[in-house]
């Protein structure tokens, strides 16, 4: 009885560590899925930086029509980004209640090794986030802003 205890735990220990290496790639994954927000980001700042000093008013209607292609290009890589962050927002709090499981289960807690896998990737999407943060802009209608051309301009 005693093998098949260890034989039980042994299968269990394995799919444990399975997992738990599944939570850390999980977890790399989010930090470049986050550091790929931050690039269209600042790719985006650019561009609409780019389109406002290209095609400063008063302009004729050619360059009109020109600044709003401009715009709605932005407005489109905007829709992508939105959409990349409400993935991360959709998946992160159940990744993570899956990492807070396995280091509070007892059974089948993570090594040392592990757990420092995970804190350091933990640290990653930490650093990732507040970098995203940095370029990310602190109006709540994008829209609004993309829309009267005044996303970006410097003062």
């Amino acid at each position: 009885m005693a093998i098949m205890s260890s034989i039980k735990d042994l299968k269990l220990a394995q799919k444990a560590a399975l997992e738990h290496r599944s939570v850390i790639s999980e977890l790399n994954a989010l930090v470049k899925d986050i550091e790929r927000c931050e690039k269209t980001m600042s790719s985006l700042k650019v561009e609409l930086e780019s389109a406002n000093s290209k095609f400063p008013g008063p302009r004729a209607t050619r360059d009109d029509i020109a600044y709003l292609g401009a715009l709605l290009d932005c407005a489109k890589k905007k829709l992508s980004w939105e959409k990349q962050i409400a993935s991360l927002q959709k998946r992160t709090p159940a990744l993570l209640q899956r990492m807070t499981g396995f280091l509070n289960d007892v059974k089948t807690a993570p090594n040392e090794i592990t757990r420092a896998q995970m804190l350091q990737c933990l640290e990653s999407v930490q650093s990732a986030m507040e970098r995203l943060q940095k370029v990310t802009p602190d109006y709540t209608e994008p829209q609004k802003v993309i829309a009267s051309g005044q996303g970006t301009q410097t003062s």
